[in-house]
């Protein structure tokens, strides 16, 4: 099982347009094998959001990294960012 945490950060004036890019990818992502859990957190002050994430092995997450829907969010992640995304793989006790 791998559990992660993704701390995403847009430029301000793109925030609403990031957050709408990782709502349309949600019911897919779910729906594929070996995901569990994909769900999307804003910050309180709108400024960071959070994917928390569970995917049944690297094969699943490799997968959905290689879909052609989480491919475009990495490409407007290119220009859209204010830091790079924060990537935490976390344990579950």
């Amino acid at each position: 099982m791998i559990n992660i945490v993704a701390k995403i950060t847009p430029k301000a004036a793109l925030f609403d347009d990031c957050k709408g890019r990782l709502q349309s990818i949600l019911a897919a992502t779910r729906a594929e094998p070996g995901c569990n859990r994909f769900e999307l957190f804003a910050s309180k002050e709108q400024r960071c959001l959070f994917l928390v994430e569970q995917f049944e092995s690297q094969a699943a997450l490799d997968e959905h990294y290689a879909k052609p829907y989480t491919k475009a969010v990495f490409a407007f992640y290119e220009n859209a960012l204010a830091v790079p995304v924060e990537v935490e793989v976390v344990e579950e006790f």
